[in-house]
This record gives C-alpha cells, structure tokens and sequence, in this order.
C-alpha cells in the first residue's frame, strides 16, 4: 500500500511536505513527475475547451489534485463517497 501511495504523490505521506510550504504553491507540482505532465496536459486541455476525467483509487489523491486545480484555477467537480445525491446529480 505504501508503495502504491509513493507512486501518486509523496506528500500522501505525513510530514513529509515542508512546514514553511504554502498551502498552495508551485511545490505541489515540482516534487512529483506526473504532477508536472498533469499540468502541462491540463494546460492544453483547458486551453482546447475540453474536459478531462482523472480517476483515483485514494481520497487523499483526490484532495493532492483538488488543491492543484484550486491552485491553477480550474474548475472541477469531486465525486467520492461524500458527495452527496443532489451533487451527484448536478
């Protein structure tokens, strides 16, 4: 299991983002591989018009990647298993 983690995104783990860090920043991108190809897919995808569907196994993955969206400012839409019917629906 800890393997599959490291292989999404090393801040999965505890402790291991850097206390100074912010919150939202440009780190959150340098320090992973396919962070980076994310965004520079997102770029072109979002510039096309297009929409695009990542799906994940890990909630925590998902809020590594609702932090990036909210970092590039893109909108997105999260369905796990909080999200509510009339969410769900919409």
């Amino acid at each position: 299991m800890q393997l599959r983690k490291v292989c999404c995104h090393p801040y999965l783990f505890d402790g291991v983002e850097p206390e100074d860090a912010p919150e939202y920043g440009e780190h959150l991108i340098d320090v992973c591989g396919k962070m980076r190809f994310l965004d520079k897919l997102l770029e072109r995808t979002t510039e096309a018009g297009e929409q695009t569907l990542i799906f994940s196994q890990f909630t925590m993955t998902l809020s590594v990647l609702e932090d990036f969206c909210d970092l590039r400012d893109i909108a997105y839409c999260r369905l796990d298993g909080s999200t509510s019917l009339e969410d769900r629906d919409e």
